[in-house]
């Protein structure tokens, strides 16, 4: 077995609840910064800043600026690192670069994902941002692949904060802060001065992944202001819902192929790449099979938000013809979601949350665009 070839020790399942310790974290002058802000807390993590209304509207139309530490980060470097990671992952790990990042999955031995995340370049390290109730079970597995690879795996979560910005105003006040233009283009990665800013998807305004010290995001946080408000966990979340990002959870991780959450459109998934867990299933689907899941993005009237991996009806059937992937409000009692859905289903009639008797949901029919454009267009 070559240097850097991963092969797998024993097959640890699906993601698990994230473990006690891992919920302080942290560090002492972010936090500060954010209870300054007025920041809600559950346990390390920011529900919001006391009016959700505000932060939701604003999200969607203005300049916003949200905590991320509900995103957990892993750190992997060492001379075998790219090599490690294109063995594992469905993307070209290839194209991942100090300026080029991906939103990518990795996938167990049939072909379902178990996690989705953003994966990026920070100096010679690569990173994986992904929900932070994953990051257990993916630290452990990553590191049962590891075997003779010249590679280190390591939780960077309580090291470097995670802040994400979206407003189209903002380019110009990065700039200022930065010293540079900041990236536009999907995945676009650049470091400025200790702080890495990756450029997000947007569906109507531009988005971008802020890394760093505490000391750098504290400055960015201040830079960008006034103007810009900070907001919580939902509202973050419903930009990534517009965008289409499905980032998977723990009820969800295991159930789809990539495929199905539009991996290859997002840029995610590499029919031209080495070998990788569960290749062979994601390739026969594409070559010899036909596609029935899709993901969708649909709203639907409900005070109650839905949880990952909640069930979807329609038709006559008892069966399930869906799930949901993520789910935010939009506004008082509107909720935005991703799901999927069967395709067939979909086409015959109206699609329901929980029972037929449940709140319908209304289908956007708009796609991710299938080559990395401008950040704003994802349609």
């Amino acid at each position: 077995m070559a240097a850097g070839e991963a092969i797998a020790v024993q097959d640890s399942g699906r993601g698990a609840a994230p473990a006690s310790g891992q919920e302080a974290g942290q560090p002492l002058e972010w936090r500060l910064a954010l209870q300054q802000a007025g920041a809600l807390f559950d346990g390390a993590q920011v529900s919001g800043f006391g009016d959700d209304e505000a932060e939701r509207l604003q999200a969607l139309s203005g300049a916003v600026m949200a905590d991320l530490s509900h995103f957990g980060l892993i750190a992997v470097e060492g001379p075998d690192a790219q090599k490690f990671l294109a063995s594992l992952f469905t993307g070209d790990v290839r194209l991942v670069s100090p300026s080029q990042g991906q939103f990518t999955s990795w996938c167990d031995g049939k072909g379902r994902m178990l996690t989705t995340f953003w994966l990026f370049m920070r100096g010679e390290a690569y990173y994986l941002l992904l929900p932070m109730e994953l990051l257990p079970s993916t630290l452990a597995r990553l590191r049962q692949f590891l075997l003779r690879s010249k590679t280190k795996i390591t939780d960077a979560s309580t090291d470097l904060v995670r802040l994400g910005l979206s407003g189209a105003g903002l380019e110009a006040r990065l700039a200022a802060v930065l010293g540079g233009q900041p990236p536009m283009t999907r995945g676009e990665t650049r470091e400025y001065n200790g702080c890495t800013l990756v450029a997000l998807p947007g569906a109507e305004q531009p988005r971008w992944l802020a890394v760093g010290p505490a000391e750098h995001i504290k400055a960015l946080w201040d830079g960008v202001q006034p103007g810009t408000l900070p907001v919580g966990e939902a509202a973050w979340a419903l930009l990534d819902i517009v965008a289409h990002i499905p980032f998977l959870h723990s009820p969800t991780s295991g159930e789809f192929v990539p495929q199905m959450l539009n991996l290859e459109a997002l840029g995610g998934l590499c029919f031209t790449k080495g070998c990788y867990p569960g290749q062979e299933v994601v390739a026969r689907l594409q070559y010899r099979g036909q596609l029935k899941r899709r993901l969708y993005l649909a709203y639907l009237d409900s005070d109650q938000i839905p949880s990952p991996g909640e069930k979807l009806y329609g038709g006559n059937s008892a069966e399930s013809v869906g799930m949901v992937i993520s789910a935010a409000p939009c506004q008082t009692g509107k909720v935005a979601l991703l799901a999927v859905v069967v395709i067939e289903q979909k086409a015959l009639g109206d699609i329901h949350l929980q029972d037929l008797q449940g709140p319908r949901l209304d289908f956007q029919e708009q796609d991710i665009p299938v080559h990395a454009g401008s950040i704003n267009q994802h349609r």
